[in-house]
């Protein structure tokens, strides 16, 4: 008899966005190592059928779908052809995002708008859909990666962390609203974490390999890497975190603890 595993998510379908690199793309292969069936979206076709390449179990199982999250008209029609083509969700991880960093008085309107649609925006209208019955299954679980950008302030972040602190607040009032429809809306927040974002960044705005030693250094356990946030995402998705709703979850070293 095999042993029981809660983290166990055999025939579960799981919607993962900002699938084709860095932490979305982590989710997605933790995931199916569980036994989880991925539909993956992002801006890169042939990032994400990299993923799909990296994923455990019978590729015909895991679906993508390219598109750009800042479409409001592609946000909108992906969970009717998800659910035309695989059925009913049992996850959402909400992996995508766009993190610019510069002053606030150098910062455009248009890229204010441009995060605000991928980070926050995407993130509501795709849950607007999924409250309705056709879409998810019972006991449906949804993660937001926020960060920890949405509790601490930090020069040049304005944007970023308005955001995060938006899709943080959201995620708080989607749980009790969602609660007595047997769905779950959970967080993790992560500090720095090894991704394609972090090493623009770390190339564009710190004063070479002593600046990102600086910076990783306030992480008590330092630098992240995707699968340690992946792995606290699935937790989240499983049902070993059943009794567990509206958190926004630290994956930060130890950065917050500070």
């Amino acid at each position: 008899m095999a042993s029981y595993n809660p983290m166990n998510l055999c025939d579960r379908r799981v919607l993962v966005t900002g699938a084709s690199s860095g932490i979305g793309r982590a989710c997605a292969v933790c995931a199916a190592r569980l036994g989880a069936s991925l539909i993956l979206t992002g801006r890169r076709l042939d990032a994400l059928e990299e993923t799909r390449t990296m994923l455990e179990g019978d590729g015909a199982r895991h679906l993508v779908f390219e598109g750009d999250l800042s479409d409001s008209d592609f946000v909108q029609a992906l969970p009717r052809q998800i659910l035309e083509a695989a059925g009913p969700l049992d996850g959402f991880v909400h992996a995508a995002g766009i993190g610019p960093a510069m002053p606030i008085s150098v910062v455009a309107e248009n890229l204010i708008e441009a995060s605000l649609k991928v980070n926050y925006k995407a993130f509501l209208l795709l849950m607007k859909a999924f409250s309705g019955k056709a879409f998810v299954n019972r006991g449906f679980s949804s993660v937001a990666v926020s960060s920890v950008s949405a509790e601490i302030g930090w020069a040049g972040g304005s944007v970023y962390a308005g955001s995060k602190g938006a899709l943080s607040a959201a995620v708080r009032a989607l749980a009790i609203e969602l609660a007595p429809k047997g769905m779950r809306v959970n967080a993790v927040c992560p500090g720095y974490v090894k991704t394609p974002f972090f090493d623009r960044v770390a190339g564009a705005g710190l004063d070479g390999s002593e600046g990102v030693a600086r910076l990783v250094a306030q992480q008590p356990l330092g630098l992240g890497e995707p699968d340690q946030v992946a792995s606290a995402v699935c937790f989240l998705l499983s049902e070993a975190a059943s009794l567990i709703t509206g958190v926004n979850l630290p994956v930060d070293g130890g950065f917050l603890a500070k």
